[in-house]
């Protein structure tokens, strides 16, 4: 674990290095003052020599064979003995040493150095690599700072390996979703904004509208067949009123992602059918024809059937609503090896080129629609709920020449 961190790894590669400089140091040191101590003897033989040969040269052979050969033990033994008697033993202090004495001060001296330069050493390599450790941390402390003031352009260097670089990775995330999620928060917000905003100008109209009509019906003076005509209104504008209410909570839901759509297997004629009963009155009151065309039979749809009924009635409602009297509406079903298609092809009165882009933006109505009470929150609807199962729907329309609805979803 220790050899993973770069840092660790660095300052025992660095001490090693110190240390195994310091011992060669050491051994050099150690060869110079055996040298030396090898010179002071053979000196101090030197003059034993010269001062025995002066008053007995005919000793010569004798002594230089006791100098250049091992130590005879009879010999050694009666020295002993000898210098004994002038208290010269084994025991006798280095200092006192005639060939010794004279390096203990050099030794004693080279070794504090050497010690005292070592510590010297250690520490400014520790108090450099410290420095480079807090360096990193002064960093990371003035990017922590920099986050919590809401500036998350800040990237921590991730290069390397090690502590460092495995949490330098752990604060650009930390940072990349607190930023993440203190934009969900203000998008949610401006949501909630809008949402709020949506509702009130939505139900403006239609409580301006009931309000009016029961301060009409208060005066005494208003006939019955009045009265009942304002009551039929104000009936409706609550219709129009719960229907508004209802579709704004289902795509605050759809938006704010806490509907959750069930994955059933089902034939997609079903889900088709359905809407095209549930608009049925609508379409038989302006006289159009909804006819509804299949390539093959059983084309299977993994989803949720009743909410995509929901967009689809919401789809053909549009069309209806925009189709002259006596227009057609056709509903194609078709299946391909990829993919299975639903199209909604009405020929009523199209839609505008520049429109098309918003057609599914909430609360958007065009120009240049003549149908005066569309709120324009259906589609924006219908659009959530086929995106929320994983499909796609898109128009094409020409100004006068009918409307065209593609829904898709792959094949599973």
């Amino acid at each position: 674990m220790f050899l993973g961190n770069r840092e660790f790894r660095y300052i025992s590669l660095k001490i090693v290095g110190i240390f195994i400089a310091a011992l060669i140091c050491l051994l050099l040191g150690l060869s110079l003052g055996l040298k030396i101590v090898s010179s002071n003897i053979s000196e101090q033989n030197q003059a034993m020599v010269g001062s025995i040969l002066e008053n007995h040269p005919e000793l010569e052979n004798d002594i230089v064979g006791i100098i250049t050969n091992p130590p005879d033990k009879q010999y050694v033994e009666k020295g002993r003995l000898i210098l004994e008697k002038y208290g010269y033993t084994q025991k006798v202090e280095p200092i006192f040493q005639p060939s010794i004495s004279k390096i203990i001060p050099i030794a004693f001296l080279t070794s504090t150095i050497f010690i005292i330069g070592l510590l010297l050493i250690l520490l400014l390599m520790i108090r450099y690599e410290y420095k480079l450790i807090y360096i990193r941390l002064r960093e990371f402390s003035k990017s922590a700072e920099r986050v919590v003031d809401g500036d998350f352009e800040i990237v921590i260097d991730e290069s390397g390996e090690g502590d460092f670089a495995r949490l330098s990775h752990c604060f650009n995330q930390m940072a990349n979703r607190l930023k993440l999620s203190l934009e969900a928060l203000k998008a949610d917000k401006i949501f909630l904004k809008n949402i709020i905003s949506d509702i009130s100008h939505q139900l403006k109209t239609p409580l301006s509208s009931i309000i009016v009509f029961n301060e009409l019906m208060q005066g005494s003076s208003m006939d019955n067949d009045t009265r009942h005509s304002f009551l039929e209104k104000t009936h409706n504008q609550l219709e129009r009123i719960e229907w508004l209410v209802q579709s704004l909570l289902k795509v605050a839901s759809l938006e704010a992602g806490s509907i959750v759509f069930k994955r059933e297997k089902s034939e997609l004629i079903e889900p088709i059918r359905s809407a095209v009963a549930a608009v049925g009155e609508m379409a038989n009151s302006k006289g159009i024809d909804i006819c509804i065309n299949i390539s093959e039979e059983n084309i299977m749809f993994t989803g949720d059937s009743e909410w995509l009924a929901e967009a689809l009635v919401n789809v053909i409602k549009n069309s209806i609503e925009h189709t002259h009297k006596g227009g057609k509406i056709e509903v194609r079903l078709s299946k391909s090896p990829v993919f299975s298609r639903i199209t909604i092809k009405d020929n009523g009165e199209g839609i505008d080129e520049r429109d098309l882009p918003r057609i599914f933006e909430r609360f958007y109505k065009s120009q240049s629609s003549k149908k005066s009470d569309s709120v324009g929150i259906g589609l924006a609807l219908t659009k959530g709920i086929v995106e929320g199962q994983g499909g796609t729907i898109t128009v094409k329309s020409i100004r006068g020449g009918g409307s065209e609805f593609d829904i898709v979803f792959t094949n599973n």
